[in-house]
């Protein structure tokens, strides 16, 4: 039941859904002040929110700022959190989906000697293999040496993904060094769990969204569909942490 609510009230308060709603109302109510209205709320949240600067601003104050390799310590582990890769079955190939920067981030890491070795966190497997164990045949197919690489494979979310990480970890390393490698709008949520798992690691935000490069002022004020898209990808973070808290994950 409470699974449900909460993506009930994830569906509710996303801003496609109140633009889909004031059209309808618009559209098919009959009082005509009331379809004023409505019309002209729904152009107010389509201009709002599919504005890139207006969202660019919510995630600036979101996302953790990126963090320059130089400036790192070396650590024992570098914990790459699942959710960026799928097995094509079949094959012995895995296929990246949009999240997949941060695997190109571990990889990268660990070849400038910033982590000694790397822990991939992920069970969910909508076929043959768990996500860890692909990500771990395929890195291995590359180069990476099997002997660093060590794989979570039961979880199926990131509260999970934190409490099997720090179990790993805290049975046959404790008291490594750690920094955890997931995306920018999901590490507050995130490096919540690792903290309630008594495991305090680093972060090295990676997928940001925010722009941090110098942008033209007029694209600016081009709507961009887009911007609709990542005003709901933060929204889905802000509800995660509610239904975490709710739940004594964070």
């Amino acid at each position: 039941m409470f699974f449900i609510l909460s993506k009930t009230i994830g569906l509710l308060v996303k801003p496609l859904t109140w633009l889909i709603i004031g059209m309808l109302i618009a559209v098919f109510w009959r009082k005509p002040k009331l379809k004023k209205i409505s019309l002209i709320a729904s152009l107010v949240i389509l201009l709002v929110f599919t504005n890139p600067l207006v969202i660019n601003i919510a995630l600036k104050m979101w996302e953790p700022a990126p963090v320059s390799i130089e400036s790192m310590p070396v650590y024992d582990f570098g914990i790459v959190l699942g959710g960026f890769a799928r097995h094509l079955p079949g094959t012995d190939n895995i296929e990246l989906i949009f999240t997949g920067d941060r695997l190109w981030q571990t990889v990268s890491l660990y070849k400038q000697g910033k982590i000694r070795k790397i822990l991939i966190t992920g069970g969910s497997a909508q076929n043959a293999k768990p996500e860890a164990v692909a990500v771990h045949d395929a890195l291995v197919a590359i180069g990476i040496p099997d002997s660093v690489l060590l794989s979570e494979t039961k979880s199926r979310n990131t509260h999970e993904n934190a409490v099997f990480s720090a179990e790993l970890i805290a049975a046959n390393h404790l008291g490594a060094k750690c920094v955890i490698i997931t995306s920018a709008l999901h590490m507050k949520r995130s490096l919540g769990c690792f903290r309630k798992a008594k495991l305090n690691p680093d972060i090295f935000p990676a997928e940001h969204i925010t722009r941090h490069d110098i942008v033209p002022w007029n694209e600016w004020l081009r709507p961009d569909p887009g911007a609709l898209q990542n005003w709901d990808r933060l929204v889905n973070e802000w509800v995660g942490i509610a239904v975490y808290k709710a739940q004594k994950y964070l």
